[in-house]
């Protein structure tokens, strides 16, 4: 099997021994595996999602997610540990926004037929039941990875390069985060007019902080392995010494795209050797081992004040009058003085969120319903289709319309 399933049913890490296959599901390229393993002793799990070639999670990725981990779930009187996993390739995308598109479009002119016909509003709002399901399968993707935190400890590897969107949002949910040094997170959705609807915000406030959190989801900004340690999100960073690969550019196109295929394959191979025996130490050794970042260690991304100063000239469509429509590569120089547009329903929506948190009382689960209730709210903003439209196209966002 390739992708990084390979590595963890070999015999090539020390201490660790792979028992037998729990769970298997596969569609074209795509697959998750979660096989029972044992690691100096001690039995565990360990889950290995690919889809290659930037890893987005689709619809059926979530349900074999679910299937998968009811299954780790139910025999979970046997285990001690979980160990999310996946490739250590570049990029891991969230959701597929071609696909979103289409789904929107279909909606929106489905509800317009339906209007004319004199349909009532809560009929035409179910057109939009496909996004609704899917961030109910996101939250769901929460509620059981939680649930099985209760029984054993839960570890997710953070592999390869930036993570967007679900990619991000699902090693969050485990207990402790192992990264590699080259690798790093983006809450891109407040550019695309949405908000980390997966339980992203309630879980970096867990590990972060609200400012922090603030940061990250408002401004959208990528932060890198050194400061994910430095906030409290990662546990600990894996320096992996080697760039990741390059896709040649010969005469060849068919042969660059082969041997660059297999350049993968062999580096997700060497980044999992080291990068596993980490996260299987940190599964394993003694809970007041596990490196932690305590409240009056943690690093702040920006303050406070800056962090809305900044988010209220990103949010003002008239910010970016001068550049709306242009493609971001013309934009370059004005975008790296302004940065990228953000959606002011995202900004709204995320200010009535994070405006409620109050650490002593946090209710988890109820934060993460109010989350994707929000998210829901935002799909069916007008606004979104021109987020998507800029994003796919790459070019500056124009969020005039119906502001």
């Amino acid at each position: 099997m390739k992708g990084p399933a390979r590595l963890v049913r070999s015999d090539r890490i020390a201490s660790y021994e792979n028992l037998a296959p729990m769970y298997e599901w596969s569609e074209g390229k795509a697959y998750l595996v979660i096989d029972r393993v044992s690691f100096k002793g001690k039995v565990g799990a360990i889950l290995c999602y690919a889809n290659p070639p930037v890893h987005q999670v689709g619809n059926p990725g979530l349900d074999a997610y679910l299937e998968g981990l009811d299954r780790v779930y139910e025999q979970r009187d046997g285990l001690e540990f979980l160990i999310l996993y996946g490739a250590n390739d570049p990029v891991h995308a969230g959701g597929d926004l071609k696909e979103s598109l289409d789904r929107l479009e279909g909606t929106l002119k489905a509800r317009k037929e339906k209007a004319s016909a004199g349909a009532s509003a809560e009929e035409t709002d179910q057109l939009f039941d496909w996004a609704d399901n899917r961030l109910k399968k996101g939250i769901s993707l929460h509620g059981i990875i939680r649930k099985i935190a209760l029984d054993m400890r839960v570890v997710a590897v953070c592999g390869g390069g930036t993570r967007f969107g679900g990619s991000a949002e699902i090693p969050l949910m485990a207990d402790y985060l192992v990264g590699d040094s080259r690798s790093g997170m983006c809450f891109s959705e407040a550019m695309i007019g949405l908000i980390p609807g997966w339980a992203g915000i309630a879980r970096t406030l867990i590990k972060a902080g609200p400012v922090n959190a603030a940061c990250m989801a408002m401004t959208s900004q990528e932060v890198k392995a050194d400061l994910l340690k430095g906030i409290g999100i990662y546990n600990a960073v894996v320096y992996v010494p080697f760039p990741f690969p390059k896709r040649g550019k010969t005469a060849d196109p068919d042969a660059d795209k082969a041997e660059y295929l297999a350049t993968l394959e062999t580096h997700t191979d060497e980044s999992g050797l080291l990068l596993l025996p980490k996260a299987f130490d940190m599964a394993t050794c003694p809970e007041d081992a596990i490196p932690r970042v305590h409240g009056d260690e943690r690093r702040i991304l920006a303050a406070e004040e800056d962090v809305y100063r900044e988010v209220a000239r990103r949010k003002d469509p008239k910010s970016y009058a001068h550049l709306w429509g242009k493609p971001l590569r013309e934009a370059n120089d004005e975008i790296a003085r302004l940065g990228r547009p953000l959606a002011p329903q995202s900004i709204e929506a995320l200010n009535k969120l994070l405006k409620d948190y109050g650490p002593g009382g946090f209710d988890e689960r109820l934060f993460v319903e109010r989350e994707m209730k929000a998210d829901a709210r935002l799909y069916r903003d007008p606004r979104f289709r021109a987020g998507l439209i800029a994003t796919l196209q790459q070019t500056v966002a124009d969020y005039r319309e119906a502001d």
